[in-house]
This record gives C-alpha cells, sequence and structure tokens, in this order.
C-alpha cells in the first residue's frame, strides 16, 4: 500500500471537513486532468479529497502525487474495481457529506461545493441524501448530451432501466454515516452496487433536491456503454430480487424490449451500433448520445 497524507489546501482547512470527495483511478492520466481542475477551482475549501488507484501503469501516480495540497489521501494497490475501491476509501473519510467523482468527472462550477454547502449544512437528520443536477457529456468535446435530476417527488415512482428511479449517483452527496459498513457497497454488483447501494438506503428520509447543476460526466463512463449494457440488466435484476423490489408488468416488458434491441446491435461494429442507437433514441423524442464525439 502507497498511501500519503497530504496538507490541506490552506490554512484554513478544517480537520474534519464538511464534504469527502471520492475518486478512484486506474490509467487515468488522460481523464483525470479535468477532476484535479475543477476541484482546484472551488472556492470553497472545506473538503478533502481520497484517491484510490488500482496500481495504475501510465503517469495517474505522477499526476497525483504533483497534487499533493489537493489530494488529502492517495492509496495505490491493486484492487477489484470500482466499488472495491469505493470501499476503501470509505474507511479514509472525515467528512460528514461524501461525494464520488470518476476520473474525468467535472464540478460543475467553482462554486459547486460552495453552494451545496449552504444546503448540507442546513440539511436535517433522517435525510441522508442531497443531489442536483448530472450533465453527460461527450469524450472529446465535452459537448452536453443529456441532463439527469429531477425532483423526488417526481421520480420517487418512477421505474427506468429495470429499477425504481434514482438520483445521479454521481451529482448526489451522502452522509457518511450511512457508511459505516466494512464493504458498503456489495461487490456482487461491478457495474451496478452504487444503484444497490441507493435503493438499499434512499426511503430512510426523503432525499433533498437543489436546483444545482453539481457534476458532468464523460458519457464512457461503465455503467453507460452499450456494451456493458446487458450485464448491467442481469445485475439489475439481480438486484431487485436481493432487496424485494418487483417491476411493474409494462415496464419489465418495455425494459426486455430494450435490452433485446442492444443485444443486436451488439453483433455490429462499433460505428454501426452508435449510430443506430441514436437513430433509435431520436424516433424515441430523445436527444443523441453515441455519435457525438
Amino acid at each position: 500500500m502507497n498511501e500519503a497524507d497530504a496538507a490541506p489546501a490552506d490554512a484554513n482547512h478544517s480537520r474534519t471537513p464538511l464534504i469527502s470527495v471520492i475518486t478512484s483511478t486506474l490509467n487515468a492520466a488522460t481523464l483525470l486532468p479535468f477532476t484535479i481542475a475543477s476541484l482546484r477551482a472551488q472556492t470553497f475549501r472545506d473538503f478533502e479529497w481520497i484517491v484510490v488507484d488500482g496500481a495504475s501503469r501510465d503517469t495517474t501516480l505522477d499526476l497525483l502525487q504533483d497534487q499533493e495540497d489537493l489530494v488529502t489521501v492517495l492509496i495505490s494497490e491493486p484492487d477489484a474495481g470500482i466499488y472495491d475501491a469505493w470501499n476503501k476509501a470509505c474507511r479514509h473519510t472525515s467528512g460528514e457529506w461524501l461525494i464520488f467523482l470518476g476520473a474525468g468527472d467535472e464540478l460543475a462550477s467553482a462554486d459547486t461545493l460552495g453552494n451545496s454547502a449552504k444546503l448540507l449544512q442546513v440539511t436535517p437528520r433522517p435525510t441522508s441524501f442531497v443531489y442536483g443536477r448530472l450533465e453527460l457529456v461527450s469524450p472529446d468535446s465535452r459537448s452536453l448530451l443529456e441532463v439527469f435530476g429531477a425532483p423526488w417527488q417526481e421520480i420517487c415512482r418512477r421505474w427506468e432501466i429495470g429499477r425504481p428511479a434514482l438520483p445521479p449517483h454521481g451529482a448526489t452527496f451522502q452522509r457518511r454515516s450511512l457508511f459505516g459498513e466494512s464493504t458498503p457497497f456489495d461487490l456482487r454488483f461491478p457495474i451496478a452496487a452504487d444503484s444497490h447501494f441507493l435503493l438499499k438506503h434512499i426511503r430512510t428520509g426523503s432525499p433533498v433536491f437543489m436546483l444545482e447543476t453539481v457534476a458532468r460526466t464523460p458519457r464512457d463512463g461503465v455503467s453507460l456503454r452499450l456494451d456493458t449494457a446487458l450485464q448491467v440488466g442481469r445485475e439489475i435484476a439481480a438486484i431487485n430480487r436481493d432487496l424485494g423490489l418487483v417491476p411493474p408488468l409494462r415496464h419489465k416488458l418495455l425494459d426486455i424490449i430494450r435490452l433485446i434491441v442492444i443485444a443486436a446491435f451488439s453483433h455490429l461494429s462499433p460505428a454501426s451500433a452508435h449510430r443506430l442507437a441514436d437513430l433509435t433514441r431520436r424516433l424515441a423524442g430523445k436527444p443523441p448520445r453515441w455519435t457525438v464525439r
């Protein structure tokens, strides 16, 4: 294990910060500069950044070690994937609220943590989730593709992608008290463990929605790709069984059709699959996602 405790970003940084930002990395040197720049730009400094790296072989570690005033804890060792890394990171947090940013994710503006903190500081228990909007952007030009996140009262009875609708995880602040288990993210679900965690805990108190775009995330995240959609579908079905959730029949049938169409796309070249997927989205009245670079 290689672990470094860096000095706080400034002299006013609290020993027990309000917010813990968690990031897992693996050969992410081309993506991390976006995340680093957005954290460094924050006007609110009462946060810590915990980074768990899966023994990268590129220049990821060099890049992180150059940010010793920004990175509070850095661990680099082999792991079993993103959720194993997150479980490790959670043991090192001291903030009251946790947010998970992927390598390449950005906070939406320099005031994002400051604006969020105003609400986090006055949110009473038992509320354990405060969330905003998440922008999905293209991987190269970072063009806006889609926006996720709506008030809880609008989505709490809705089903999507095989499970109850949820706040976008990358734009959700979660109380550290939820993470008391040694492995809060269940490694049985290598792609959808965040959905399992949210579904398990979110009804302990109605989540609070804020009119704030919290983060931007590139489209190529593992849970959003066409080539992982069938595995995500299998994991979601297993999560429903694990938590005793039963999808409405109509939604279940529509989701089966969606997965059959994606399975058909998987036999095509990536370029052809992306063109057809975006054609399907346009016919459904949705913006293109896959053909925008």
